[in-house]
């Protein structure tokens, strides 16, 4: 009985271990798109930080939590549901960008379109670059703030052409 545990124990350590190496394989390095992302960042948020995580890039200057309302669809009449979200102060930025499987032209689209909300204490834009040849694309929200500068709208248009060309700078072998 006590060798069936054992054995049942090593047997799921080792799934597991396989699991996560499986995901690692999968998983394309972002370490290179996260340095070009943040060469552009500090270019014109010289304070900004900036992270990699498994497959998301994250970077903020100068944000703060804000009470908002969710962004979704609802019944009319229901209540609107509030949640705390992170973004840009007056002079801020916010950005996740997150790698996904899959190439959005033959994949279904997401609910929500490509495009800018003012919501009620920033802009939000949503892209969602693709790369057919590697089959996968990029979620991205970026929050700026509500009146936005002619340097900030520089610094979109300037992220938004690298990221539409974000499959150069993964790695080969996850073609």
């Amino acid at each position: 009985m006590q060798n069936n545990l054992i054995l049942n124990s090593v047997l799921c350590l080792l799934l597991s271990i396989s699991a996560v190496a499986q995901e690692d394989v999968e998983s394309p390095s972002l370490k290179t798109l996260h340095q070009a992302i943040a060469e552009l960042v500090v270019r014109h948020y010289p304070k900004a930080t900036s992270h990699v995580f498994e497959r998301t890039i994250g970077f903020e200057y100068s944000t703060r939590v804000y009470v908002t309302s969710v962004v979704s669809k609802r019944l009319p009449g229901s209540e609107v549901l509030l949640a705390p979200e992170r973004g840009p102060m007056d002079d801020g930025v916010w950005c996740n960008v997150w790698c996904r499987k899959g190439d959005l032209e033959t994949e279904p689209a997401y609910a929500r379109s490509e495009g800018v909300t003012t919501r009620k204490f920033f802009k939000e834009h949503i892209y969602y670059p693709n790369d057919s040849r590697k089959k996968c694309h990029l979620l991205v929200t970026l929050r700026l703030p509500i009146e936005t500068t002619n340097e900030q709208r520089k610094f979109v248009k300037e992220l938004r052409g690298l990221l539409n060309q974000f499959g150069k700078y993964l790695p080969a072998k996850n073609g």
